[in-house]
């Protein structure tokens, strides 16, 4: 049995002075007062194929113990700042019904462990007046641990801002703009697993953005004709997840995607390899 819900979050690096240099975000925008928890002590190994597909297309299967919401967590992609999250209970194996809405990204290629990522994280919470709690900032100290050939160990710090339901994405702003003045900035890496997978060296650069047409000459017919195709297979593995959880218009959207990508081929045979198309 699987659980499903939105987030929306940003994730930022402390500046030099770290996490003691956080502004006090009391008056920024709705927020009426912070509250503080914690530490927790979280422990999460991360699954992915050996060449990280998961990974090279922005998602996410981790097996988490500490923490309110222990168990088997999916993340995928959506848009801009929001990702869906789905959960299930803790269980030695990949839980099927997980498994199975990875399909288009494994292409039947097994999961195995490849990170192991332990974090002690300090929560505060950002209340309203009324005290409902708009967002949960969290900071984290991080260390990540390579289950892959050759990789090592990395650590950092780490803060994240994410929305509870129902908020506006406004209040993320706000709240950027007062860290900005203190000199914190996004980070550049989307997820946890996705830095350390560089930082400790278990993915070389560049090797998580796999892709053809930037191979080929620019300004070729052959490079826009790549792009486009790239693009639709990339709409055509998302989508894969809505279908199976027969979401609505998610068959629809796979049809249509599948329908484009069936044209270009038929219509540009003459720049594409026909064995492999």
């Amino acid at each position: 049995m699987t659980e499903s819900k939105r987030e929306t979050e940003r994730k930022y690096e402390p500046s030099s002075s770290g996490v003691d240099g956080l502004p006090d975000l009391t008056g920024a925008g709705p927020v009426a007062s912070v509250t503080a928890s914690g530490p927790e002590e979280l422990d999460a190994v991360y699954h992915d194929t050996a060449d990280l597909r998961l990974a090279g297309s922005s998602a996410t299967l981790r097996r988490r113990t500490g923490g309110p919401d222990a168990g088997w967590h999916l993340k995928l992609p959506l848009t801009g700042d929001t990702r869906e999250e789905m959960r299930a209970p803790l269980s030695d194996e990949v839980p099927d019904a997980l498994r199975e809405l990875l399909t288009s990204r494994t292409r039947g290629a097994p999961l195995r462990p490849v990170m192991r990522i332990r974090s002690t994280r300090s929560v505060r919470h950002l209340r309203d007046a009324e005290g409902e709690v708009l967002a949960e900032l969290s900071i984290d100290e991080v260390r990540a641990d390579s289950l892959l050939p050759g990789g090592g160990r990395a650590e950092w710090q780490e803060v994240e801002v994410e929305l509870a339901d129902g908020v506006g994405a406004g209040l993320l702003d706000t709240v950027e703009k007062k860290f900005r003045k203190k000199g914190i900035n996004r980070a550049d890496s989307p997820s946890k697993f996705v830095r350390a997978l560089r930082d400790t060296g278990a993915a070389a650069e560049g090797a998580l953005r796999p892709g053809h047409a930037t191979a080929t000459a620019p300004g070729s017919p052959g490079r826009y004709v790549l792009a486009y195709l790239e693009q639709q297979v990339a709409s055509l593995v998302a989508l894969d997840p809505a279908a199976r959880r027969d979401l609505p218009d998610g068959v629809h959207r796979m049809r249509v995607t599948c329908r484009r990508l069936r044209s270009c081929l038929r219509s540009y045979r003459s720049v594409l390899n026909r064995r492999a198309t």
